[in-house]
């Protein structure tokens, strides 16, 4: 399936073209950028992405802040979402990965002493600015044997062509079909049918449930207290 393909199956869809018709040049054209606008949207809907990627890059010793994203330190397409941060000592024969904890907008603005320095990081704060995300360590690591480690999301890329193949996960072919088929319809003054509108909605659905994760349940220990021998969960600190 190639995204012209999808573009006359969404065109057909809304009655433009026949079946078995061919869009004529300016119908794929738009039908190129309109998809590509869906892509964008979806490239910011958490559920919307199915593949997570682990990207390493060298941490220089005592350098606290790394720019995110395409031709930043860590070279990759700005992610919208990042879901963990670590480092990876690489002076162990075998490299070691170490958990860190996550400050919030509020933890970070809180730290004292930003500029603190030892030999390993205990924590990270990202602030999506745009083009360039900004990641930073705390303490800034001294070490000079680090790796940083990041675990983001890859949404999926827009096309460049309307003979580019597609190759995606069960589901996003006939979402991208009933999607993009409702998408265009105002701008050729169609009424979308209910059962469109329908069609639409559930290939959206089933696609956000196939990428739908486990996660981890993360408690603050401030929330545990101390009781018969264990840790217990109290509902007065929530």
């Amino acid at each position: 399936m190639t995204v012209r393909d999808v573009i006359t199956s969404a065109l057909q869809e809304l009655g433009i073209i026949a079946a078995g018709e061919d869009a004529p040049a300016e119908d794929t054209t738009y039908g190129l950028s309109s998809l590509n606008d869906l892509l964008d949207q979806w490239a910011a809907e958490r559920l919307q992405i199915y593949a997570r990627t682990r990207t390493t890059w060298s941490i220089v010793a005592s350098t606290r802040d790394y720019t995110v994203g395409t031709g930043g330190d860590v070279n990759i397409a700005r992610p919208v979402y990042i879901d963990d941060v670590q480092f990876e000592d690489q002076s162990p024969t075998d490299p070691v990965e170490y958990r860190l904890s996550k400050l919030t907008d509020d933890a970070w603005a809180r730290v004292p002493i930003k500029t603190l320095e030892s030999a390993l990081p205990t924590s990270w704060y990202y602030n999506p600015t745009f083009p360039l995300g900004a990641l930073s360590f705390w303490p800034t690591p001294t070490s000079t044997t680090l790796y940083g480690v990041i675990y983001h999301p890859t949404a999926v890329t827009e096309f460049s062509s309307l003979d580019t193949a597609i190759s995606l996960p069960p589901g996003y072919r006939r979402m991208l079909i009933k999607q993009l088929a409702l998408d265009m319809a105002s701008a050729y003054e169609r009424q979308p049918s209910q059962g469109l509108i329908e069609d639409a909605r559930e290939s959206k659905a089933v696609v956000k449930r196939a990428n739908k994760r486990l996660t981890d349940l993360q408690i603050e220990s401030a929330a545990l207290i101390h009781g018969s021998g264990r840790y217990t969960y109290s509902i007065l600190t929530g």
